[in-house]
């Protein structure tokens, strides 16, 4: 074993095979600290990349059930506003707006297509009069919810 040497200042001395193993040793080191970190960073971007897809997922889950309980409201809705519009009472038109105004806040846009050229996204043609490029008449009302079609208008071409 190798006794360390004091120099003129009085500092002691590690033998060079000493310094060269330290050396290495704070190589690994750094090298291991390294790979560490870069787990670390990698870790920490699964678990943002998880918490987001989590939140998406969560985000479509919530859309899609609104998404089937307006189509299951749709029909029956329209039926009672046509009925409505024949018995002429203020009580159940005043329900029927409050309906259709609940609905509107969970997304559901009625489509604006009377008067509008034919779009194959967002209408369905029932009939056609002559060429048939323009909306004359609406047999069924289209609906958005949050910007997807989830019922296409039937329409009437002129």
């Amino acid at each position: 074993m190798h006794k360390p040497k004091t120099n003129q200042q009085g500092q002691t001395q590690q033998p060079a095979e000493s310094v060269s193993d330290e050396q290495r040793q704070i190589q690994e080191l750094q090298l291991l600290l390294a790979s560490s970190l870069e787990r670390e960073k990698r870790a920490l971007a699964d678990y943002q990349n998880l918490q987001r897809r989590s939140q998406e997922d969560r985000h479509n889950l919530i859309k899609m059930a609104n998404k089937d309980l307006c189509q299951a409201l749709l029909q029956p809705l329209e039926h009672l506003s046509l009925a409505a519009l024949n018995l002429h009472d203020k009580g159940l038109d005043m329900v029927l707006e409050q309906f259709w105004k609940e609905l509107s806040n969970f997304g559901l846009q009625e489509i604006s297509v009377l008067g509008q050229a034919f779009d194959l996204n967002t209408m369905e043609v029932v009939d056609k009069k002559e060429r048939g490029e323009k909306v004359i008449e609406v047999v069924r009302k289209g609906y958005y919810l949050n910007d997807e079609v989830i019922q296409h208008a039937q329409v009437i071409l002129d």
